[in-house]
């Protein structure tokens, strides 16, 4: 089990995450001829798939659910939220990308902290609201960015963040917790 600063990711006897992902991952990269099909995000609980709750965010602030990391908030009115390639919600290509974003994020939780992964088919990409798109990291091929491609006001993000949540299938019962080492 990796250590964590004092904490670890809890592996339960049942945990299969691994092969539930990288079914998903071969399943749909076939059907789109060998690119991503399939994007995953971690969840958080209790936070839901795109949107965080207030107290379970990590640092910074947090705007309707947004956190201001997340995405480029206009300088002059926080209220729009300017276009970025590199500000948006995280998403993996892999198991592997996944599991290091589990790793990360599970340094940071109090203990007990349920940790979910969600997932994101791209079946069909007119799912995906106008303004918004799925773009590779270019520092690394096998992370994601869920951006704002043209400016929006909070509130249109917002709306869009909770229709792709709707879109997206949360994969619970992996087995995954974070509980303290001591």
């Amino acid at each position: 089990m990796p250590t964590c600063s004092g904490r670890e990711i809890q592996r339960r006897k049942n945990y299969n995450g691994k092969e539930k992902i990288n079914v998903l991952i071969s399943k749909y990269r076939d059907l789109k001829k060998g690119n991503v099909g399939v994007l995953f995000r971690v969840v958080i609980e209790p936070n839901s798939s795109t949107i965080y709750k207030d107290g379970y965010h990590g640092k910074g602030v947090l705007h309707h659910g947004v956190r201001e990391a997340d995405y480029k908030f206009s300088q002059s009115d926080p209220f729009w939220i300017e276009a970025s390639d590199h500000h948006g919600l995280s998403f993996s290509s892999t198991f592997n990308q996944t599991k290091f974003t589990i790793d990360l994020l599970g340094k940071f939780q109090k203990k007990k902290t349920k940790i979910n992964t969600a997932y994101w088919i791209f079946e069909d990409s007119q799912c995906i609201p106008n303004g918004m798109a799925f773009k590779q990291d270019r520092n690394n091929s096998e992370h994601y960015l869920l951006v704002v491609t043209e400016r929006m006001k909070i509130t249109t993000l917002v709306t869009n963040l909770k229709m792709i949540a709707h879109r997206m299938t949360v994969m619970k019962g992996l087995g995954l917790e974070v509980y303290k080492n001591d």
